[in-house]
């Protein structure tokens, strides 16, 4: 799910959220589109669940972003790529940008640890199920592999069975 324009604002113009759903960080901070032009000041939710922002200037203004749409961020600080320290985002793989600068140039460093730590709790079910499928099937479950050891197979300790085998 890519980006979606909100606009529903619930107690203290905060976004509204799933019963199960917690804010993990809130700061203020403008949102930058792949085009560095400002939708304006607003305020950014980094919850276990999306990241949110809202405009302070149109109450009708918000998006919404899933982690699972957010195939990249980073702090970026070079200020040849971007004028302001901020946190950068990519979305989805055609590589629509953001940026999210914080009012509080302290702030990137949080906003981006809460993406991390809140993108963590969101995995995308169809990397995990191939990784569980691929290394925990009971073909290989009891038996050394070299499946994805491209790179030889250094600090993989074989007993001197084994290396006889692989030799």
């Amino acid at each position: 799910m890519p980006v979606i324009k909100v606009s529903d604002r619930g107690e203290n113009d905060r976004p509204v959220l799933g019963s199960d759903e917690k804010v993990r960080h809130e700061t203020n901070a403008a949102w930058y589109g792949g085009d560095q032009k400002s939708l304006g000041e607003g305020k950014v939710y980094i919850t276990e669940k999306q990241i949110v922002w809202l405009s302070n200037e149109n109450k009708e203004l918000g998006l919404s972003l899933d982690y699972h749409s957010l195939t990249m961020h980073a702090v970026c600080k070079a200020t040849d790529h971007f004028p302001k320290e901020c946190v950068y985002g990519q979305i989805g793989y055609d590589g629509d940008d953001f940026y999210l600068v914080p009012e509080d140039p302290h702030d990137v460093e949080y906003v981006y640890k809460n993406i991390c730590d809140c993108s963590a709790l969101n995995p995308d079910p169809e990397n995990q199920e191939e990784a569980e499928s691929e290394l925990f099937t009971s073909e290989n479950l009891n038996r050394p592999t070299t499946q994805g050891l491209e790179n030889g197979m250094n600090g993989l300790d074989l007993s001197a069975e084994e290396k006889n085998k692989s030799e």
